[in-house]
């Protein structure tokens, strides 16, 4: 008798987001890679599913998560919550593109600030930015988005007062022909975090995929921070 001895078949996680499944009869929206949406569509996912904070804590029980951002923080305190890693998405975006002349973040108020007119270094810009900026900067400095223009790289920012808010990021964006456009999206959040892809309730859209109207409505029962208003960098 002959016995064959069968390898168990290995199956890895997606490295990518653009690795990640799409919902059955959705196809993926392209976006150019010299863009910030075709740049955030392509971020790499860690291996392991799992959100760590600034001290190091295991947060993963805190979400339903797809996966999780491979940016491990940059700093041991509390600097960067949800608007903050936001805004380091768009100046890695800059600066792994060679556009770091072009690269501003917000002062509190709105206003711009350059980094090439900072006479800062690049991880004592995005300090300085993280420190003094919150989701209200985005709210009052960003650009205003259109519910049918949505696409990766745009916010949804929470903030009526100046004060505590919250900003989430879409990730990636799929189309079905006669159906709602569905989104990939991710935040840090309080303290200091890792950024998660928020996994989609199946009431709140496909797949895990959110609709908007599905995660206007995630926040308003999970994360009640203000009425949402769509921003871009």
């Amino acid at each position: 008798m002959i016995l064959f001895l069968i390898s168990p078949i290995l199956y890895s996680s997606p490295s990518k987001i653009s690795s990640l499944p799409l919902p059955l009869d959705y196809v993926r929206v392209p976006y150019a890679d010299t863009s910030f949406s075709g740049y955030v569509q392509k971020l790499s996912l860690k291996s392991e599913n799992k959100v760590y904070s600034y001290k190091r804590e295991d947060l993963s029980h805190w979400y339903e998560s797809l996966g999780v951002i491979d940016k491990p923080l940059l700093y041991t305190d509390d600097l960067e919550q949800c608007a903050d890693f936001t805004m380091r998405l768009w100046a890695d975006f800059h600066k792994e593109n060679n556009l770091l002349s072009e690269l501003y973040l917000f002062q509190y108020s709105g206003k711009k600030a350059f980094y090439k007119s900072s006479g800062k270094t690049f991880p004592q810009f995005l300090r300085n930015a993280f420190a003094n900026s919150n989701s209200h900067s985005i709210k009052m400095g960003g650009r205003e988005v259109k519910v049918t223009e949505l696409r990766p790289g745009d916010l949804f920012v929470q903030n009526e007062n100046g004060g505590i808010g919250h900003v989430s990021i879409i990730l990636d964006h799929v189309k079905s022909e006669g159906r709602e456009d569905l989104f990939l999206i991710g935040f840090s959040f309080m303290p200091a975090q890792e950024m998660h892809i928020e996994k989609a309730p199946d009431n709140r859209g496909k797949s895990g995929w959110f609709s908007y109207r599905g995660f206007i409505a995630h926040l308003a029962e999970k994360y009640p921070y203000g009425k949402p208003v769509l921003r871009r960098f």
